[in-house]
């Protein structure tokens, strides 16, 4: 089952001229971004349903976790697929079947476009993390969360197989560098009356359409550490529809803020 994607109709319009949409969850789609190196972000995992088809992404946090958005977790059965560049590639990647009765919710998301819109999927056959490519390359890995106080107004990137500029899903893992705002700054960067919460941060170039849906939904926001080592920041929450032409931020539950509740539900597999 694919993400469901709240198409609202177009309600204001700004002097400007930038269409309001009302806030829905991103079908996944990464606007201006560009193709990845192959194998460079070998955390990501792409969810699917039975039929192989993707509807949302998710990172591996423990050989035997994945973390995602709690909007994403609909499906009484999915797939979850690591190791993949290509989404079409069902040769060289990791395959494990998940249900719901293995994925936890964040116990006070109340559904849709709001706060605490965080999951993890507990996986019976654990990903294998010690398989190497032949350049010593690792296919599949893991990645630490934030666990300190977030820095804002920072770099980092965004992958996801989503719908690029002209509504097309790319076969091949895209990603964008994008600009890192803290709740304030994103709070005023968006129409009055928005759902944000201060356990969100927010990518957001003015006047761009870059920030706005950018990613999969449930997909993996990174940044760099102070001593270099990449770490998930973010997982992709909502934006404002209708992707392509809004120019409002993206939005993010911020890892940082549920480090606990996720290592938690983790080690309780």
């Amino acid at each position: 089952m694919r993400a469901f994607v709240v198409l609202l109709a177009l309600v204001v319009a700004t002097a400007s001229g930038n269409i309001i949409g009302l806030p829905g969850f991103p079908e996944g789609r990464i606007i201006n971004g560009h193709e990845a190196e192959s194998g460079e972000a070998p955390f990501i995992v792409s969810l699917q349903n039975v039929r192989r088809s993707h509807f949302c992404a998710g990172s591996v946090y423990k050989s035997n976790c994945v973390i995602t958005a709690a909007h994403c977790l609909t499906s009484d059965e999915y797939l979850v697929v690591a190791g993949a560049h290509s989404r079409s590639d069902k040769d060289n990647v990791q395959v494990r079947t998940a249900s719901s009765k293995r994925h936890r919710i964040h116990e006070n998301y109340g559904g849709g476009v709001g706060p605490y819109d965080i999951g993890v999927i507990l996986l019976d056959e654990p990903l294998n993390l010690t398989t190497l490519n032949r350049d010593g390359s690792s296919p599949v890995s893991s990645i630490d969360i934030a666990n300190e106080e977030f820095t804002e107004n920072t770099n980092g990137t965004l992958y996801g197989w989503g719908l690029d500029n002209f509504g097309y899903l790319p076969d091949k893992l895209q990603k964008l560098d994008v600009n890192i705002i803290g709740y304030e700054d994103c709070d005023k960067a968006l129409p009055w009356g928005n759902n944000l919460a201060e356990s969100n941060i927010c990518t957001f170039t003015q006047g761009t359409t870059d920030g706005a849906c950018n990613g999969d939904s449930g997909g993996p926001l990174v940044n760099k550490r102070a001593d270099g080592r990449v770490q998930q920041v973010g997982v992709v929450s909502w934006g404002y529809t209708p992707c392509a032409s809004t120019r409002y931020p993206s939005v993010y539950t911020y890892l940082g803020a549920f480090s606990d509740w996720i290592e938690k539900h983790c080690n309780n597999n």
